[in-house]
């Protein structure tokens, strides 16, 4: 696993519209992609696991991959280019 952390910026953290609009986007991957936050991970293919999470505006979150540093890539700019979380 490959893995890196961002900083959410969605105003109101990973909570509701975004939470769909994420985990729909990362379901199109056909590898398994994993977010983590104060010690608990959870697939972020699945709504109810991401919201269970509890991510708040500013806080920092690691997402990790079962793949290449390029998938990686792939799966964190997506999530960039929904204005979901910055790089740090």
């Amino acid at each position: 696993m490959v893995s890196t952390t961002v900083k959410v910026i969605a105003s109101e953290g990973l909570t509701g519209d975004k939470v769909n609009q994420l985990t729909n986007e990362l379901a199109k991957y056909d590898f398994t992609i994993t977010l983590a936050y104060n010690g608990t991970k959870t697939n972020a293919n699945s709504s109810l696991g991401v919201m269970s999470l509890g991510v708040p505006s500013g806080a920092e979150i690691e997402i990790g991959v079962e793949g290449t540093t390029e998938q990686l890539e792939s799966a964190v700019q997506t999530l960039i280019d929904h204005q979901v979380v910055a790089k740090l």
